[in-house]
């Protein structure tokens, strides 16, 4: 007697490049979903959502729960998303990550609702498909989640051709960017290959550096800077940043904060942090400011201080 087919218990996603918008008749371009990347198994009339870190995250979010209705031996990669103004709402998501409780999470299904962006499938009838062209796994996603009329569930339509269009139109719209992918490409589980480029929007934004958080393993060293900007004529704390700090300006860095160090802060900030002279000003860029004024996904670019 045969064995029963079955599917495997993990697929490492693949993974884009960065870079910046292009034309391309060789590209499909989608929509950069503002989500978690999650995929999504379906066997035995069941479906097992699974995360980039393997954490299964079906119980969360019974509300895409009609992917079970899709057939027997599919899996498909995507992203959970949940919506707000029509659009992506990360901070959202993340209130939709941290609950367990049953009860809670079903008050949450009507306020913050989740949906399910497909934009890949890598096996269907049991059979891997992450050979064929990007090109063909579209066609047979398409129709898939046609057949499925879940009106929680969605195929992550795109354009071919217009990159650099399609993008200032994401941007236009306030969402993350887009994704390029080479329609001839195969799927390579847990690799970054330029066949798929993603293209992130950027703001940037000009901020006063109030102090910093030391780093726990080196005490010469910080963790972050903690920064605040202009609200409405205001200087208002707005976060902190790690990232885009190379090794010079991170020592020119260390010295200046310890020179300039002050008892307490020019404005109020969120939690403890030792605390400088406004002498240090830098420009930062961000993905986008959360609903309580602090910058996401933040990045020095460059920091300008007075003598």
């Amino acid at each position: 007697m045969s064995e029963p087919e079955a599917l495997p218990d993990f697929v490492e996603p693949m993974l884009a490049k960065a870079g910046p918008a292009f034309d391309s008749d060789d590209h499909v371009f989608e929509i950069k979903w503002d989500g978690m990347r999650t995929l999504a198994f379906v066997e035995r009339g069941e479906v097992r959502l699974v995360n980039r870190r393997r954490n299964v995250v079906t119980a969360r979010y019974p509300d895409i729960l009609g992917l079970a209705r899709l057939p027997d031996g599919c899996v498909l990669d995507g992203e959970i998303v949940v919506h707000h103004d029509g659009k992506p709402a990360f901070e959202r998501l993340l209130q939709r990550e941290q609950v367990r409780d049953e009860r809670r999470i079903r008050t949450l299904m009507s306020t913050h609702p989740a949906t399910y962006m497909a934009f890949d499938v890598l096996y269907e009838g049991f059979a891997a498909r992450m050979d064929q062209p990007l090109r063909e796994r579209r066609d047979i996603l398409q129709g898939l989640i046609g057949d499925l009329g879940d009106p929680r569930i969605f195929f992550s339509d795109g354009v071919i051709g217009a990159g650099v269009e399609f993008f200032g139109q994401a941007c236009a719209q306030e969402l993350e960017g887009v994704v390029a992918k080479r329609l001839e490409s195969r799927y390579r589980p847990g690799r970054r290959t330029d066949a798929w480029t993603k293209v992130k929007r950027a703001q940037t934004v000009y901020c006063a550096i109030l102090g910093w958080h030391p780093d726990d393993k080196d005490p010469a060293d910080f963790r972050s800077l903690v920064i605040a900007t202009d609200v409405d004529g205001e200087l208002t704390f707005c976060g902190r940043v790690g990232s885009g700090i190379g090794h010079e300006l991170r020592a020119t860095l260390n010295r200046v904060l310890r020179e300039r160090h002050s008892p307490d802060p020019i404005v109020a900030a969120d939690g403890p942090a030792e605390w400088i002279d406004p002498v240090l000003f830098c420009t930062v860029t961000f993905l986008e400011k959360t609903e309580a004024g602090h910058l996401r996904a933040p990045r020095l670019d460059e920091v300008m201080w007075e003598s």
